[in-house]
């Protein structure tokens, strides 16, 4: 039997920042890709082409996003992105990043075997010196 691998998507959260209420849906990297958004973030290029690579790659992995203009809405696409504020687009595309490498909530669950610990069970208190 074998297993089917899946993309993650990932549901960035903006609450608390200047753009609470977008949402953009957007697709895991493999660890190549992974390695090279990073890599493309840190490096300055007077030419922009290092930034339109890693622009491409997001355009590449948008699955979906609620930003309009005017009411019309800005397509999940290159040509979407590229329409974009370039600080909207670095802060996707950190929060992207963010998202793939933080560790969920859930991950911790207690252990269900086992004795409980005794840490509790030692007293904590200063014993008195009359005794």
């Amino acid at each position: 039997m074998s297993f089917q691998r899946k993309r993650k998507i990932y549901r960035l959260n903006f609450a608390g920042t200047e753009y609470d209420g977008m949402e953009v849906q957007v697709e895991g990297l493999t660890t190549g890709e992974y390695l090279e958004i990073v890599t493309l973030t840190g490096v300055t290029d007077d030419s922009g082409s290092e930034t339109e690579k890693l622009l491409k790659l997001l355009a590449s992995h948008l699955v979906s996003w609620n930003i309009q203009e005017d009411g019309v809405p800005v397509p999940a696409d290159i040509e979407g992105v590229k329409s974009n504020d370039l600080a909207m687009n670095m802060f996707i595309i950190n929060a992207w990043t963010d998202a793939m490498v933080s560790v969920p909530a859930d991950t911790e669950k207690k252990s269900l075997a086992g004795d409980p610990s005794l840490v509790a069970s030692i007293p904590t208190e200063s014993l008195s010196l009359s005794l």
